[in-house]
């Protein structure tokens, strides 16, 4: 507030903008997306009145994913689109990745799972170029997220959004297609994990599931879930990000697993598809039930196969839901 003060007072109006943008930021991390959206757009139309394509190409992209992240995705797109342009002419090759990888985000959640993959894999070939790994992996992740979801939309038909081939087409022809995007899928997902991607584990367990592959599913899902009791002590279920030991972190009140480095990332955890939830962390309610049971069981010293109904049970839910069903979760506690 006071460079923006400051700045107002010398007359330096690309330091107002800039100012701007900082607090929307600022605004989006705290999750007020609404205050978010005011500040950005002052900064948008700061950057264009003196002409910093620059900083209208960030705050475009900083506005379509506010507006992500309220839900609107058409209106995201929008703003995605003119920051991809405009990072293209300014020659910011790492605002056009992310500008695809956004876009990308947005056409998955609108069940357009082909152009999803198109600018997944763009921004993958452009994390690639700039040898950014950790980039490159969450590229990876959603490619295979939107794969994923394009194979459970071809299982459950038309309705559900599958993709519509021209011409008569025999079953055998049909069903080989959809084992090679079950395979293409899982070599994206695999990638991710390699990269340092564990949600990863838990998209090829449902992807595995759709393929009507139920023990490879039980063993993908088994193995995020130790991955969640064991390891995921220091990850955020929310943001991702890992924290040290020495910095507080809350711990989900339903499971008893599942921790968030501060209520914000929570309530996002806890956010449906449709409001902007996260496609590819997923969402922590669908979950939380299933992560209490598993660390009863380990507690308790029982067999893991113990919680196995419990497991095809989640595995079915998750396939008859839709992508944009979710409901809250559980508060987190310290």
């Amino acid at each position: 507030m006071q460079y923006l003060a400051i700045s107002k007072e010398v007359g330096n109006r690309a330091g107002e903008g800039g100012a701007y943008g900082n607090l929307g930021c600022a605004y989006k991390s705290q999750g007020d997306f609404a205050k978010a959206i005011e500040y950005h757009t002052k900064h948008l139309a700061i950057a264009k009145e003196v002409g910093d394509r620059a900083g209208e190409g960030n705050a475009y992209g900083n506005l379509g994913s506010a507006y992500q992240n309220l839900g609107s995705f058409s209106k995201a797109l929008e703003h995605h689109k003119e920051h991809l342009t405009i990072a293209k002419e300014v020659g910011n090759r790492a605002g056009e990745g992310k500008a695809y990888g956004n876009l990308g985000t947005c056409h998955m959640h609108l069940n357009e799972y082909v152009k999803a993959v198109a600018y997944f894999e763009a921004q993958h070939d452009m994390e690639t170029s700039l040898k950014l790994a950790k980039v490159q992996s969450y590229a990876a992740l959603n490619m295979g997220v939107a794969l994923t979801l394009r194979v459970r939309a071809a299982r459950q038909g038309p309705v559900a959004g599958a993709d519509q081939a021209p011409g008569p087409h025999s079953h055998s022809s049909a069903s080989a297609c959809l084992d090679d995007r079950v395979r293409e899928a899982a070599k994206w997902l695999q990638f991710a994990f390699d990269g340092g991607r564990p949600f990863a584990k838990l998209h090829l367990a449902h992807l595995t599931f759709y393929a009507g592959q139920e023990d490879a599913a039980l063993a993908h899902l088994k193995e995020h879930l130790s991955w969640s009791e064991q390891r995921g002590c220091d990850t955020c279920a929310g943001c991702g990000q890992t924290r040290g030991e020495d910095t507080p972190i809350l711990t989900c009140s339903g499971c008893r697993v599942a921790r968030f480095c501060s209520a914000d990332p929570q309530r996002m955890a806890s956010k449906k598809a449709a409001l902007g939830g996260s496609l590819t962390m997923g969402r922590h309610k669908d979950i939380c039930g299933v992560l209490r049971k598993w660390r009863e069981a380990v507690k308790d010293g029982v067999a893991p196969d113990s919680c196995t109904v419990e497991l095809v049970v989640f595995l079915q839910r998750e396939n008859a839901r839709c992508p944009k069903d979710a409901e809250g979760a559980p508060e987190a506690v310290l």
